[in-house]
């Protein structure tokens, strides 16, 4: 059902064979992180080592349930060190002995916080959940950053996430300010304050960033089970210069070696890093991304996806903050599910006839999502539903913004700019001896997709 009938043979760019060495997955912090992003275990980790930390008593950290305004508070000033005592109730709700008083007392004393005026008495409302908005302003303001704030309104975050691009802190794509923010993501905030504050570290650079370069494996351990991968090099690869990195991922009847060839990617993305996964064989000529049951939000590659970031990012210099996803049939469907379950770290995903099963997305991640609407094997209302996902993630308007003509007949939705999602009904359905297949790889879609990718 997902073929390519043709295979387009080129030389390859800069070849990396394939190395037999394998490599030690990520050590969970706490059980029940061990489907999270890789870069928030790392966070959560460095994080509990500090004693600023903690899971639950049932020994977990429920990475996915959101965090309080009082409990984001501890997290901030547990980061930094010692708190100073409450000297009695500094908001109408914050009784002297709340665990969470002298946390809330001292960011008041600060002016860090300032609460809600209700009548003539002044409330902080400690269980309600805190917004990316909300935290990144104490955040900033706790670790002592001076920041030029307008006279409020709707905007009055913009000056905080202003500031927290311009130090490299945290890229304002990665998120909507208005969301509610995980203990997760809460911790990986908190973690890159501290690392770029006290660490001098720049988060987005990856571990590989200066480093002797050293060949990557291609041959990884997941799940106590051997993987593979392919990788192609940027032309002019310096160690010192963070490059892009795209994970391209093949269909049901395709092999990464295939998808290689035809999807053109190591011709038109020359200054990118490109890994090709090699999916589990069924036995029968096809491959899968994931397990019979697996659950949307779990599906068994996402580790493997991570694993691959990983090594490579350790090998070599990355910006982690344009990781890229591609997929064509199965792997779109695939790409487009780590997109989901990765948003907010996957910078922007560009798929070719497939779906998701994965509505609820962890975060914002731009898209260019091709599809053509007479394709039997992608019907297009799976298309529509993958668009309209993105949209809501990308808090997007239904607003159209004109494009160029362009032979993928492509159309941007408004609102969403720093996300963009285009979504291309194209109408190529023959492939170059003129055999109808509407499931082909349009001619022309590589350089499309560095376009897109190259606009973020």
């Amino acid at each position: 059902m997902y073929s390519h009938r043709y295979i387009r043979c080129f030389a390859v760019v800069l070849l990396v064979s394939l190395s037999v060495t394998a490599v030690a997955e990520t050590v969970s912090p706490f059980p029940d992180m061990i489907m999270s992003w890789i870069g928030y275990q790392d966070a959560v980790t460095y994080l509990k080592h500090k004693g600023s930390i903690n899971g639950y008593p049932d020994g977990k950290f429920h990475p996915r349930e959101t965090v309080n305004r009082a409990e984001f508070l501890k997290l901030v000033f547990r980061s930094r060190g010692a708190v100073e005592p409450a000297t009695g109730e500094c908001f109408a709700d914050v009784q002297a002995d709340a665990w969470y008083a002298p946390y809330v007392c001292a960011a008041k004393r600060r002016d860090i916080v300032s609460g809600y005026a209700v009548g003539s008495r002044t409330f902080f409302k400690p269980d309600q959940p805190i917004n990316f908005a909300e935290a990144i302003k104490m955040a900033m303001l706790t670790y002592g950053n001076d920041v030029t704030t307008s006279s409020g309104g709707h905007d009055w975050y913009k000056p905080y996430v202003a500031e927290l691009d311009r130090l490299n802190i945290l890229p304002s794509s990665s998120y909507i300010p208005w969301d509610p923010i995980t203990r997760e993501r809460a911790a990986d905030l908190i973690a890159r304050f501290v690392r770029s504050t006290e660490d001098r570290v720049v988060p987005n650079l990856s571990a590989g960033c200066g480093k002797s370069e050293k060949e990557a494996s291609t041959t990884i351990a997941v799940n106590g089970v051997q993987r593979s991968y392919l990788l192609t090099k940027p032309n002019n690869y310096v160690s010192h210069d963070p490059s892009p990195l795209i994970i391209a991922f093949h269909g049901r009847t395709n092999s990464n070696e295939q998808v290689r060839a035809y999807f053109g990617l190591d011709r038109s993305a020359k200054n990118y890093f490109i890994a090709y996964p090699a999916a589990i064989s069924n036995g029968n000529g096809t491959f899968s991304w994931s397990d019979p049951g697996d659950k949307a939000s779990e599906l068994r590659d996402f580790r493997f996806f991570d694993a691959v970031v990983k090594e490579v990012s350790e090998n070599y210099c990355i910006d982690m903050d344009h990781i890229f996803v591609v997929g064509h049939s199965l792997g779109a469907w695939f790409a487009n599910s780590v997109a989901c379950a990765r948003g907010g770290v996957v910078r922007g995903s560009a798929t070719v006839g497939g779906s998701t099963t994965m509505k609820n997305c962890t975060g914002p991640t731009a898209a260019l999502i091709i599809n053509n609407p007479k394709d039997a094997s992608s019907p297009h209302s799976a298309a529509e539903t993958m668009r309209d996902i993105r949209l809501s993630a990308n808090a997007c308007e239904s607003t159209l913004i004109p494009l160029q003509p362009n032979a993928l007949s492509c159309v941007q939705y408004g609102g969403c700019s720093e996300n963009p999602v285009l979504f291309c009904p194209h109408t190529i359905d023959k492939e170059r001896n003129g055999t109808y297949y509407p499931h082909l790889w349009p001619s022309g879609t590589a350089d499309a997709i560095v376009r897109f990718f190259e606009g973020l």
